[in-house]
C-alpha cells in the first residue's frame, strides 16, 4: 500500500525530469540555428561590400577608358603635328640641297622678273599686322569679297592694292588666288615671296617657312632667292628652331656670297641673335 501510494509523485517527477531531459536537448540545436543565422548575416554583409567594391570597380574602370580615349586622341593629334613637321624639315632639307624645279620651271623668266628689283630689306619685315588686319590671336576678318580680276597684271596689282593698305587678311587671299590662277606667269614667284611676307606679318610663321621653302623650291634663280633664305630663316627662328635658322642662314651666305649687302647684313644679325656657331 506505501508503495502504491507513492506512484503519482514518483510519475510525477518522471514527467518533470522528461521536460527537463527535452529542455536541456533542444537548448543545443536553439544556438545552433542562432549561430547559422549570424553567420548568413555575415556573409550577406561580406556580399553586399563586396557588390560595392565590384560597383566601384566599373565606376573606374569607365574613368579610366575614357581617360585613355582622350590620350589616345592627343596621341594622334601630336603626331599629325609631328608628321607635318617632318614633311616640312624634309622640304628644307630639299630645298638646302637644291632638290628644287629647274631654272625656268613654270614658266618663270628670270630676266622679266629682275625687272621688279630685290625688296628693300632696310626697314626689315612687313610691319606686324594689327588685330584688326587679323594679327594672330585676334578674330579672323571675312574675306569673301576678294574676287580677282581675268587679267594676270590687273589681278597683281589688285593684290598689291591690299598689301598697301595694310589689309593683310585681304592680301594673303588675294595672292593665295593668284598663285592658283597664275602658276606659270612672270609675276607668280614675286607672288609667292609676297604671301611669305605677309604670313610674317600676321605671326604665322609655320606657313610663312611653307610660303619660302615654295618659294626656294620652285624659283631657284628668282632675283628675291637670296631674301626668301633669309625670311625663311626668320621663320624657323620665331618657331623656336634655331638649329633649322641657322642652317638656312648659313646655306643662304654659301649659296649667294653677293648677295645684296642689307641681306648679308640682317642674315648676321640674326645669327648672332640666336647664337649660330
Amino acid at each position: 500500500m506505501r508503495i502504491a501510494s507513492k506512484l503519482p509523485a514518483l510519475n510525477a517527477a518522471a514527467g518533470a525530469g522528461a521536460l527537463i531531459a527535452a529542455a536541456l536537448i533542444a537548448a543545443p540545436a536553439s544556438a545552433g540555428v542562432r549561430d547559422d543565422v549570424r553567420d548568413l548575416q555575415q556573409r550577406m554583409t561580406q556580399a553586399e561590400q563586396s557588390l560595392e567594391g565590384h560597383r566601384a570597380a566599373i565606376l573606374r574602370i569607365g574613368e579610366l577608358e575614357r581617360e585613355i580615349q582622350s590620350l589616345t586622341g592627343r596621341i594622334e593629334e601630336l603626331t599629325f603635328r609631328l608628321e607635318q613637321a617632318n614633311m616640312r624639315l624634309d622640304a628644307v632639307s630639299a630645298a638646302l640641297a637644291g632638290d628644287g624645279a629647274e631654272p625656268g620651271a613654270g614658266g618663270f623668266d628670270p630676266a622679266a622678273a629682275a625687272s621688279a628689283g630685290p625688296v628693300d630689306l632696310t626697314a626689315g619685315d612687313l610691319p606686324a599686322a594689327s588685330p584688326a588686319s587679323g594679327a594672330a590671336g585676334a578674330p579672323a576678318q571675312a574675306v569673301d569679297d576678294v574676287a580677282l580680276p581675268l587679267d594676270p597684271t590687273s589681278a597683281f596689282d589688285y593684290a598689291s592694292q591690299f598689301l598697301l593698305k595694310g589689309d593683310y587678311p585681304r592680301a594673303k587671299a588675294a595672292f593665295g588666288l593668284y598663285l592658283k590662277a597664275f602658276p606659270n606667269h612672270t609675276r607668280t614667284p614675286d607672288a609667292q615671296f609676297r604671301l611669305g611676307e605677309i604670313h610674317l606679318a600676321l605671326s604665322e610663321n609655320a606657313a610663312a617657312a611653307d610660303a619660302f621653302i615654295a618659294h626656294i623650291r620652285n624659283y631657284p634663280n628668282d632675283p628675291r632667292a637670296p631674301e626668301a633664305y633669309l625670311k625663311l630663316g626668320s621663320a624657323f627662328a620665331r618657331l623656336e628652331k634655331p638649329g633649322e635658322a641657322c642652317t638656312v642662314f648659313k646655306t643662304m651666305k654659301t649659296k649667294f656670297p653677293n648677295a645684296a649687302g642689307p641681306v648679308m647684313q640682317r642674315a648676321d644679325l640674326e645669327m648672332a641673335r640666336i647664337n649660330c656657331q
